[in-house]
């Protein structure tokens, strides 16, 4: 699941509960700190537009899409497992043996016709 940053105004620090790394809000965009706790945190970001939290947005929206593209089709295939299930194979059976042997007259019939020679008077 992806890493979803909080809301800044409500909290301006968080950590990645994956990699353990603590991120900070800071000018703007969320960054991560540096391993040297008097070090400067840098901004790797020139314009807001392309902080990470847009980036992250983007992979998420696309994620939501495939899952429920997932979704979707699961509920698709479970709809048609349900209707499988209520199927009675006694009476599906007994229709395909009664519409065989329709089948079969039928070409018996047809078989007779064949022939059977018409005359056609006008």
């Amino acid at each position: 699941m992806p890493f979803q940053f909080p809301d800044p105004n409500v909290q301006t620090e968080v950590v990645h509960p994956v990699t353990g790394e603590t991120w900070h809000y800071h000018e703007g965009a969320w960054e991560v700190e540096d391993s040297h706790p008097d070090a400067v945190i840098p901004s790797t970001h020139s314009h807001p537009a392309t902080h990470a939290p847009y980036a992250l947005s983007a992979e998420v929206d696309e994620n939501e899409e495939q899952l429920q593209a997932v979704s979707t089709t699961l509920l698709n295939l479970v709809n048609k497992v349900d209707a499988l299930e209520t199927l009675d194979l006694d009476n599906a059976l007994s229709a395909l043996a009664t519409a065989q042997a329709d089948i079969i007259e039928l070409k018996s019939k047809v078989n007779t016709l064949e022939l059977t020679s018409f005359l056609i008077m006008e």
